[in-house]
């Protein structure tokens, strides 16, 4: 079975984790260790509850295997090869530089799902850029959708195992066969049970370990808006978890379906003036359809056309239909270089560099000169992401609806009522984030980002503890004490700049009606510690939201940074 690492929860911390070192060794030939500094710096990995260079420090060991920040960059560092933005050197494969595709990535900022769904699609085995255990001929997501698809539209975690993630798809019947595979295990839960462990039994591998194989594969359906998590039955009658192609999942497996797919043997097997040309035609194709302007490289695909239909014609390939390949997840390091030169080759990280990685910027290097932007990326601006915009677009909605800030405000309250912390956490920042104030959510399970989120206010940041609908309907003074456990955590480890006079935040859905038990509390942390803690209810962050669309208004920052009690409009 394929063996996906798994280092994280989220597809978004994934992608941030790929950002931070980015920004920080592009231009260079780095290390593992050199990829820990760096995510370490931006405060995306910890070690014993710590950070920083007291982090790296409780992690290494002399035994690389009982390193944990070590093999956690590992498993990253595997993934963003399989997707094509790290590559090995030449010389070693345990050194590494940046992709142009990866820097294309880092490029589309908030929004990179679009081609963080291409490149997924572009995951492949055999390649030169990744080897694997085991002797695979598979492009794993492409195949698990066109199971997918012909088995019944879902598949269970444990239906991959056996299936789909277990077998090559060179085979013109492989669809058909994982499709009747799944049919047979789906008579019971028993059945699927010793399909697993007759698998666990040949391969010597735990069924636990098979399934933990899995969970970067589901989180990347799920968080690319492929498939959902919903219930199916057995024939006997049994309900099971299953994963149910959504519309973009349906249309996603019906491009694949059609799209033509080269694989490692087939473009090498082109002579290099072909390979070249198809290399170049199917990776700004990608990039177009990620909504990359074209219009820097549109000579250089001319010029390219005629090789890249000769190269089709050989293969026996139709002049027409897209391109299943992506050159940097399939070609060797020579054949990359040769076709997408970079203007400046990386460098050597050098020591002085490696110490700095911890309180500073390295750069990003020089663009390479076929480096093509994405067309929704305003050049010397910063963007404050896909999600801010469309509440924008939302409340401006409601406020030309309902004619008033104040109604409008609470029928957005309305619209959130039902909110689990996965929808709620991410809104209450991009609300901050209207309101033209920098905030970003923890990740889920960090022991030391203990708060939820945070806001920056003229370069410090408040923590803000979070109170969904589902967790907290109506604030309690629990809230205050995590609130101020958020402060203090916060002042002792690090972790984001900050000042004790600030206010640590707290936001949920509705404030109480009798708010002394709140008030008292908030008046005692005060006296005692010197500390404030400020509250928020969905409906009054609304109203200001409201008024920075409306009339390009925010609260300001002293007033939002010394707040002490309810925030009232």
């Amino acid at each position: 079975m394929l063996r996906f690492p798994n280092p994280g929860s989220t597809i978004e911390n994934f992608v941030r984790v790929y950002s931070s070192a980015f920004e920080r060794l592009n231009g260079h030939i780095i290390t593992l260790d050199d990829l820990v500094s760096a995510v370490v710096a931006a405060n995306l990995a910890t070690s014993s509850g710590y950070m920083g260079e007291e982090a790296v420090a409780r992690s290494t060991r002399d035994d690389r295997s009982l390193d944990s920040l070590y093999n956690l960059l590992k498993m990253y560092a595997e993934l963003f090869r399989a997707l094509g933005w790290l590559h090995p050197t030449e010389r070693s494969s345990l050194n590494y530089t940046f992709s142009l595709l990866g820097h294309q990535v880092v490029a589309a900022g908030d929004n990179y799902l679009p081609i963080l769904y291409q490149c997924v699609l572009g995951i492949v085995y055999p390649t030169r850029i990744l080897e694997i255990k085991g002797d695979f001929n598979i492009r794993p997501f492409a195949f698990l959708l066109k199971v997918m698809a012909n088995a019944d539209g879902y598949i269970s975690r444990d239906e991959m195992i056996v299936g789909p993630l277990n077998m090559s798809d060179r085979d013109t019947e492989s669809v058909r066969k994982a499709v009747d595979l799944i049919a047979r295990v789906r008579g019971s839960k028993q059945k699927i049970q010793d399909a697993l462990e007759k698998l666990s039994e040949q391969r010597r591998i735990q069924i636990k370990t098979l399934q933990n194989y899995t969970r970067w594969p589901i989180a990347v359906l799920r968080d690319c808006g492929l498939a959902t998590r919903d219930k199916a039955r057995y024939r006997d009658g049994k309900s099971f978890v299953v994963y149910r192609l959504t519309e973009q999942g349906k249309a996603a497996a019906e491009w694949v379906r059609t799209a033509h797919d080269v694989r490692l043997d087939q473009a090498e097997s082109l002579p290099v003036p072909e390979r070249t040309a198809l290399a170049i035609e199917a990776h700004y194709a990608l990039l177009g359809r990620c909504n990359f302007d074209l219009s820097p490289v549109l000579s250089k695909l001319e010029e390219q056309h005629k090789s890249a239909m000769a190269a089709r014609k050989r293969l026996g390939l139709s002049a027409e239909g897209d391109l299943l390949f992506s050159p940097f997840q399939t070609l060797g390091i020579s054949d990359i270089q040769q076709i997408f030169p970079p203007s400046t080759p990386p460098t050597p990280f050098s020591r002085e560099a490696r110490q700095d990685v911890q309180s500073l910027t390295v750069g990003r290097g020089s663009r390479d000169h076929l480096f093509v932007a994405p067309v929704f990326v305003a050049s010397g601006t910063k963007q404050s992401g896909v999600g801010a915009d469309k509440l924008r677009r939302q409340l401006a909605e409601l406020m030309k609806q309902h004619g008033s800030v104040k109604v409008a405000a609470k029928a957005f309250a309305l619209l959130h009522v039902a909110d689990t912390k996965t929808e709620f956490y991410p809104l209450i920042s991009h609300l901050f984030q209207v309101l033209k104030y920098q905030s970003e959510n923890s990740r889920a399970g960090v022991n030391y980002q203990r708060w939820d989120a945070y806001v920056e206010l003229d370069s410090a940041a408040i923590p803000i503890e979070i109170k969904s609908p589902t967790e907290e309907f109506v604030l309690s003074t629990k809230a205050v004490r995590q609130a101020l456990e958020n402060k203090i955590v916060l002042l002792s480890r690090g972790g984001l700049k900050t000042q004790r006079e600030l206010t640590s935040l707290i936001v949920g859905y509705k404030i109480p009606n009798e708010r002394g038990d709140m008030s008292m509390l908030i008046d005692d942390i005060f006296g005692a510690y010197g500390l404030s803690i400020g509250v928020i209810d969905l409906t009054t962050l609304a109203v200001l939201a409201c008024c920075a669309v409306n009339d390009d208004v925010t609260i300001s920052s002293k007033q939002l940074s010394k707040l002490r009690g309810f925030l009232y409009v």
